[in-house]
């Protein structure tokens, strides 16, 4: 298979701007009382729904760290961590969960070490489960996770916190790290909760999936 499509991980920023702090707090709350724009999560009582790595565990929490490590560029980095459907579908039911938290605690902290960000990077994160609604394959179960990132990190060499940014110059694409990163980590948490066969099981579904497509194109001609 094509490993690029095993996994997207976008990242987007906000700005520090009024306007763009009041869109900040919109997001959180999205995220933390929805799975998507039709489904309500109903919150429990003792239960949070973001798991802290250093950003806070509720929405005033997160914002507030958001503006107090704000750079001046950035207010804060968000990132998806959205693992293929059809790889999700071989991890059994009761294991998916915590499948995608560990591809995102790796994921990240892997991608920061790679960096040279020797002290790693506050971050909190919230999974979501949804159905695909794409044509070619819907309604599959789909978690994945949104990440909050802060807009600076703290260098302790210089004891103080210093901007935070993702290049995508020629040189070094961060992009392209955190790609690859998320990659390898897919390809060993895939063989710890599916086997080593798991590539030939994705290979043959694609395989049956493409010939249905050809015999749909055909009757539909």
């Amino acid at each position: 298979m094509d490993r690029k499509q095993m996994c997207v991980t976008n990242v987007k920023y906000k700005k520090p701007t009024q306007n763009e702090a009041r869109r900040m707090k919109n997001l959180l709350k999205y995220l933390t009382y929805r799975d998507s724009l039709d489904d309500y999560v109903p919150q429990v009582s003792g239960v949070e729904r973001w798991v802290d790595r250093g950003m806070g565990h509720t929405v005033k929490q997160i914002a507030d760290r958001c503006d107090g490590y704000q750079s001046e560029h950035v207010l804060l980095f968000s990132l998806i961590c959205n693992p293929n459907p059809d790889l999700i579908r071989m991890v059994p039911h009761e294991q998916r969960e915590v499948f995608v938290r560990q591809l995102t605690e790796r994921t990240v902290e892997d991608f920061f070490e790679a960096r040279g960000i020797d002290t790693g990077v506050e971050y909190s994160y919230v999974t979501h489960h949804r159905d695909t609604d794409g044509k070619e394959a819907p309604g599959q179960h789909n978690p994945h996770t949104h990440v909050v990132l802060p807009g600076t990190s703290y260098d302790a060499d210089e004891g103080r916190r210093k901007p935070l940014y993702f290049s995508q110059r020629r040189e070094v694409n961060h992009i392209d790290m955190l790609h690859e990163v998320t990659q390898n980590n897919m390809v060993a948490l895939m063989e710890r909760y599916v086997g080593l066969e798991w590539e030939h099981r994705y290979d043959a579904l694609a395989a049956v999936r493409e010939q249905q497509e050809q015999v749909a194109h055909i009757e539909k001609a």
